[in-house]
């Protein structure tokens, strides 16, 4: 295949004024239940994570909050963390116990056609319940939980959209029947996302998009990468380690987000200030750490990668010769071939 090496500037995802500094987004699913051990975290570990923001006084603000900041161009003050969970689990009321015990503001994404009807999901009372906290915000989750990159893969673009509005109109029926208002951020089920769906929902007046992407948040975009704490990276080390993660500055990068345009192709990243970073290294979710070149500020792959998975993850990690912490930037690739799709 002719390879071809397109390198998009992320101004389409700059739309908001540079930060000096940066917010830890952390994602929770479940909590204390052993029954889904991937996708849980122990009230043990939960409980010593929210103790540590607050003894060491971490600044734990609203979803809302981090808005008014990127919205307004102040400065993200250090040391700023933010706590998200999905789905909306009646596990949900453990974890409530603890963060309203710390007076921590945090924000569920509702899967909303399960909410209320489901047995493993909130009721509308455990609902009430937590809307008389006043420190919780609620999002949208979309309405039946779809994973969108199997319905870019498959559906035209019209059909596509088509879709995917129904399933926000849907969703935004019911939560207003909940909280009598639209929801104003919104989080990717299994944190599937393309550039379609990203400008759709912008369109529609969502603030911020929250994915699963590893990495802290700068500001700079629509767009929220976020911490998952489960499973095995659910433990007071992983959590530790997540707090350090600092933001890379990247100037641009190729393949772009989103559905595969050439499959194989070369991953390659420009840094900015690429003086101030070190042994940098280029992820993929279906080889792992892969061989680098850099030239520069331009790091890339030695070879061309073909991709065979559906869904893959691509980032890209150095050091911050400054500070000496770890520097990220994660977003996903969807693999729209036909034999991609079928995987």
């Amino acid at each position: 295949m002719k390879r071809i090496i397109l390198l998009f500037t992320i101004a389409v995802l700059s739309t908001f004024p540079a930060r000096g500094d940066y917010a830890t987004v952390f994602i929770y699913h479940r909590f204390g239940d052993n029954r889904y051990p991937t996708t849980s975290v122990s009230m043990e570990n939960f409980e010593k994570q929210m103790k540590f923001l607050k003894k060491n006084n971490y600044k734990v603000i609203s979803l809302d909050e981090l808005w008014q900041m990127v919205k307004s161009g102040r400065e993200i003050p250090p040391r700023t963390v933010v706590i998200t969970i999905d789905d909306g689990y009646r596990t949900t009321m453990k974890a409530f116990k603890v963060l309203k015990k710390y007076n921590f503001p945090f924000t569920v994404f509702l899967y909303m056609n399960a909410i209320g009807r489901y047995p493993d999901f909130l009721t509308l009372e455990q609902i009430d319940e937590l809307k008389k906290y006043g420190r919780v915000t609620f999002g949208n989750h979309l309405y039946s939980h779809p994973d969108l990159a199997k319905y870019r893969a498959s559906l035209k673009e019209e059909k596509y959209l088509e879709f995917l509005k129904r399933e926000l109109e849907l969703s935004e029926k019911k939560f207003k029947e909940f909280f009598g208002k639209k929801p104003e951020f919104f989080a990717f089920p299994y944190g599937s996302y393309d550039r379609l769906s990203v400008k759709f929902l912008e369109k529609r007046g969502y603030k911020l998009l929250m994915t699963q992407d590893r990495g802290s948040y700068n500001g700079k975009s629509t767009l929220v990468p976020r911490i998952a704490t489960v499973g095995s990276f659910s433990n007071f080390k992983a959590f530790y380690r997540a707090l350090k993660i600092e933001p890379l500055p990247i100037k641009s990068y190729s393949p772009i987000y989103g559905l595969l345009k050439e499959n194989p192709v070369k991953i390659s990243f420009e840094l900015e200030n690429g003086e101030n970073y070190k042994n940098c290294s280029i992820y993929v979710s279906e080889y792992g750490w892969l061989k680098t070149k850099r030239t520069g500020n331009r790091i890339e792959t030695k070879e061309e990668i073909e991709f065979h998975r559906f869904k893959n993850r691509i980032g890209i990690k150095c050091i911050n010769k400054r500070t000496n912490r770890r520097a990220e930037f994660f977003y996903l690739i969807i693999n729209g071939s036909q034999e991609g799709a079928n995987r």
